[in-house]
């Protein structure tokens, strides 16, 4: 089944196009009050990636989140005269803008564009289309704990977010999500493989699948510098699409040269602050 996938223009000119599921039918309110609270009673609604909890879905009914293998995020990123909103689905990665007024609780969050790669499962497409319809309509929030609540102008409950814990580097299984195509610019893997990345801290070990092959290299990390040595690997044949994302990859990892993690993303660079690849923690059954 094809996906479906909001149109966007250009932020200063939104539009959405509502796909099958149409508008979202929006359950009743839980009665915690909208307002912003102290930074010893919830964390900052700022820089803090925000796992997706539930959604409204279709019915009035609060559905958990779906996460396959990777989970719905979003992120309010504080810049200077600029801020940005990021965040997945759970399939595709999103991005934009907001604004936010912390004394009267109120935020609207402004989605500009996506990426496009098709959510083959039913409810992960369903999750998808209640975040591209439903973050538009978001005017106000609450915090409680580490909880977060977004609403809409007539204070029903759209989402609900917690807190995301940091992940360690040494300590997750990581899955590629993007990486460099080498003429400046992310793209996805090839549909059906699987591309991995486990640091090992005792033995300074990584290791993984490269798509096609196992692959196995030490390494070194200080802080947030990140240097990979010599990279061997087995020699299994495969396509030569696939063949040819493994060498890519590979390549990568010899150029890397610091890491970054958020939330459930880790990101690798070169030695220019370029992102060479976009991992995401594998999901544990």
């Amino acid at each position: 089944m094809k996906a479906c996938r909001p149109h966007f223009s250009h932020p200063s000119n939104l539009h959405w196009t509502f796909g099958l599921l149409g508008l979202i039918a929006i359950a009743q309110p839980l009665p915690l009050k909208a307002m912003p609270l102290s930074n010893s009673e919830a964390p900052p609604l700022e820089n803090t990636t925000w796992e997706l909890v539930s959604f409204v879905q279709r019915g009035q009914e609060q559905a958990a989140a779906i996460a396959p293998k990777q989970q719905a995020i979003l992120k309010l990123q504080s810049e200077p005269n600029n801020p940005q909103l990021q965040g997945s689905t759970g399939c595709n990665s999103f991005f934009g803008s907001y604004r936010w007024e912390p004394k009267a609780a109120q935020l609207t969050l402004q989605p500009a564009g996506s990426t496009l790669r098709a959510c083959l499962s039913p409810d992960l497409n369903q999750q998808e289309q209640a975040l591209f319809t439903g973050l538009p309509q978001v005017t106000t929030y609450t915090l409680a704990g580490d909880r977060l609540q977004l609403r809409n102008a007539s204070q029903e409950i759209l989402f609900t977010f917690r807190v995301q814990p940091m992940l360690a580097l040494t300590e997750t299984a990581w899955v590629l999500q993007q990486y460099n195509n080498g003429k400046g610019a992310l793209t996805t893997p090839i549909a059906g493989s699987m591309v991995t990345a486990q640091f090992d801290a005792e033995n300074q070990r990584l290791s993984g699948s490269a798509s096609c092959n196992r692959y196995f290299a030490s390494y070194q990390v200080q802080q947030q510098q990140l240097t990979i040595g010599s990279i061997g690997s087995t020699r299994k044949a495969c396509a030569p699409d696939q063949m040819q994302q493994e060498q890519s990859f590979l390549q990568l990892l010899k150029a890397t040269r610091s890491y970054q993690i958020e939330g459930d993303r880790l990101q690798l660079y070169d030695g220019q602050q370029k992102v060479l690849a976009v991992f995401s923690a594998q999901v544990q059954r």
